[in-house]
């Protein structure tokens, strides 16, 4: 970035501190057009872009642009000067991205990627990047067990720190029907981090509601996916069973096997482990299968509750729209 001269700056919203000493003004390398008319400043960074542009996008600016400037107001290079109060030069690095795209689709959209556009458009109504960003976070992170069977990953964190700008992102816009299936992934993927208060950069309250969650989660699935464990509750072996010893002896070992795993883990929406089958006759498979499947249903219907959250229909109406 080059040095850009200081300006009288305009301003979206009220300067608080007029006295701060501010920081050198410096022009985005990659978003200074020659040919822009308004310049836009975050932070110390400016962007000089198109007026018509942002107007095709945003409602904001669009009502903005038709407002008359003062006649004293001071400019650069011709251009009048926005000062975006509150906003981050990283965040409208990442939104500009999209405005001025340099690729056609952009499919792999990381969280903290999404996270800037949808903070940018809901403050600035950029209603369709707000729409694309909106339904990215909830095909990942769904409302329906048929839904999350059949997802198709439009992004997928890498690392805990993504699902952590996604919990975050969520009480932050106002998203909250992805917060189960957002804790439940982070419970499966990342539970060592989430004990180690030292090691998360999650909210106390997050951090709370996942570690109520994990208890009720564990005590849940006893009850439901992993009943079929539960030799006392008579669901295995299968009333057809031809070798009841072996199976048996089967679910004891894979008892055993779970017992072993620190901290425990959890069944509540993974798939059927087709490991768990081995020694089993095939109605004893069949009959497991089953208890586990009809397990999840149950589990589904009651994991907002188990991270102290409303049921689904009512976090759906909490959303942002």
């Amino acid at each position: 970035m080059e040095d850009a001269p200081r300006t009288k700056r305009r301003r979206t919203e009220s300067t608080t501190d007029a006295t701060a000493e501010a920081p050198p003004l410096v022009r985005s390398a990659e978003y200074w057009f020659d040919d822009g008319n308004i310049i836009l400043q975050a932070e110390s960074t400016q962007f000089r872009v198109a007026k018509s542009v942002l107007s095709m996008h945003s409602s904001v600016f669009r009502d903005m642009f038709l407002l008359p400037l003062p006649s004293d107001e001071a400019m650069v290079e011709g251009c009048a000067v926005v000062v975006l109060q509150g906003d981050t030069a990283l965040d409208w690095i990442v939104l500009l991205g999209v405005i001025y795209p340099k690729r056609l689709v952009d499919k792999a959209l990381h969280p903290t990627r999404t996270a800037a556009i949808l903070r940018l458009s809901k403050k600035y109504d950029f209603p369709l990047f707000r729409e694309d960003c909106l339904k990215r976070l909830k095909t990942k992170f769904p409302t329906t067990l048929d839904e999350f069977i059949s997802n198709s990953w439009p992004f997928l964190p890498t690392e805990s720190s993504g699902y952590f700008t996604v919990i975050s992102l969520a009480r932050e816009i106002g998203i909250y029907s992805i917060l189960p299936v957002a804790y439940t992934v982070l419970l499966d993927d990342c539970m060592a981090k989430i004990l180690d208060p030292k090691d998360t950069d999650l909210s106390a309250s997050d951090r709370l509601a996942c570690l109520l969650g994990y208890a009720n989660l564990l005590e849940l699935q006893g009850s439901t996916t992993l009943a079929w464990l539960n030799l006392g509750a008579k669901h295995l072996p299968s009333p057809t069973c031809r070798q009841s010893t072996k199976c048996v002896a089967a679910v004891k070992d894979i008892i055993v096997t779970r017992s072993n795993n620190h901290p425990p883990l959890l069944y509540i929406l993974d798939d059927w482990d087709e490991a768990w089958e081995s020694g089993m006759c095939q109605p004893c498979r069949k009959k497991a299968k089953e208890v586990y499947e009809a397990g999840r249903e149950t589990c589904w219907d009651k994991l907002p509750a188990a991270f102290g959250l409303p049921d689904w229909e009512e976090l759906k109406s909490l959303d942002l729209k």
